[in-house]
């Protein structure tokens, strides 16, 4: 599997552009709607709070 080196995000006229790069400094490209932004945002947040419940 590979490892996240790099994450950023592009912000265009209509749309998102999110890029990956791995460890080797392979880069994968996803354009994204804002409605698909904000349900990857409320994944990362569920998991976050996920991990923060079972710590407390």
């Amino acid at each position: 599997m590979r490892q996240l080196a790099k994450f950023s995000l592009e912000i265009r006229e209509t749309d998102f552009v999110m890029r990956l790069t791995d460890e080797t400094g392979e880069v994968a490209e996803f354009a994204s709607s804002p409605e698909q932004l904000d349900l990857v945002i409320d994944v990362f947040n569920d998991v976050l709070s996920e991990e923060g419940q079972s710590e407390g």
